[in-house]
């Protein structure tokens, strides 16, 4: 008996160890509001941001090596519908896993995986520098110049650990068409950042793919985007330029600010962005919004914003609800 009791008890050890090593977080959001979107004149209940479920984990390999992986499935809450309808940065899509399919290792050395992500231009450049990162009515999806994508598929991509402050992120998209030639076989992607206290600056440059056969050009972009909090309030600021397939430049400026009014957050910006070749603004974007947390997990917002390049129904308003989990 007395043996019988030593043996479940180093085999109960053991299955504590082992699940110590590793780790799966099943994590998800829903967000719904009442919205009316620029250029529309129809009231509408869609996402604020985009509602998702995900599984993400990590296994200890030992020597301070980790395998890891994200899958991220995206769905428009009212309808259940696969994809979204928010009018921030996702766009409706028949991808179940439209928010994230990745696979990788991480060590002392950064971390490395493969799959669907997004652009390391998006990700750490211009998504810091939109207070609303690219979600409601007010999203400044300008940012990436009209040119780049948030995400690609079929990527391989490397991002290095944190030195003083800066970080290095890099990204190769095969395009995987055989019609193409060699140079016209994969996208590239790199961001470098730093960050310090109330300081951050980075940079970002992406090129994408032309598609097979056809005349157009590899479209690139780079944006320069930094802040500073001073406490009172941050101060955001950003500048892109690129070519678009067309071979027409794109220029975007943008300016921001997020204050801490209450328990909630104040939040501020206006974004131009001209097609320089045709001296024609494509958007011209203010944005206003109040977003107050009932709970770590739970927040409600308002936001309004007004494009002047758009033609009718040039403003925009919502108020939502969003909860974590």
């Amino acid at each position: 008996m007395k043996k019988s009791l030593l043996a479940l008890a180093v085999l109960g050890a053991f299955a504590g160890a082992a699940s110590a090593q590793s780790s799966v977080t099943l994590y998800g959001r829903v967000d719904l509001s009442v919205a009316r979107n620029i250029g529309s004149d129809t009231t509408v209940l869609q996402n604020g941001s985009g509602s998702r479920l995900g599984v993400r984990g990590e296994e200890d390999l030992g020597g301070g090596l980790k395998a890891t992986f994200n899958i991220e499935h995206r769905f428009a809450a009212d309808t259940g519908a696969v994809g979204t309808n928010n009018n921030g940065a996702d766009s409706a899509t028949t991808n179940f896993w439209h928010g994230r399919s990745l696979v990788g290792l991480a060590g002392g050395f950064g971390s490395v995986n493969f799959g669907r992500e997004y652009s390391p231009l998006f990700l750490y450049v211009a998504l810091p520098a939109d207070p609303w990162g690219f979600d409601t009515v007010a999203a400044n999806g300008s940012l990436l110049g009209g040119i780049t994508p948030s995400r690609k598929n079929n990527t391989l991509n490397y991002s290095s650990p944190n030195m003083s402050g800066f970080r290095a992120h890099a990204q190769l998209s095969l395009d995987e068409k055989v019609t193409n030639t060699a140079d016209e076989e994969y996208g590239m992607g790199v961001a470098l950042t730093y960050s310090a206290g109330p300081i951050f600056v980075g940079f970002g440059y992406d090129r994408g793919v032309a598609p097979a056969g056809s005349a157009e050009e590899s479209p690139s972009y780079m944006l320069l985007s930094g802040s500073y909090n001073f406490g009172v309030a941050k101060l955001i600021a950003a500048y892109g330029r690129g070519t678009s397939r067309l071979d027409q430049k794109h220029r975007d400026m943008h300016i921001a600010a997020t204050a801490p009014l209450g328990v909630g957050e104040l939040r501020v910006s206006y974004n131009q962005l001209k097609n320089t070749t045709t001296d024609v603004k494509v958007s011209s974007k203010w944005g206003l919004g109040y977003h107050y947390p009932l709970s770590k997990r739970t927040t409600v917002y308002a936001d309004v914003a007004r494009d002047g390049e758009v033609a009718n129904h040039k403003t925009g308003a919502n108020i939502g609800l969003k909860h974590n989990f």
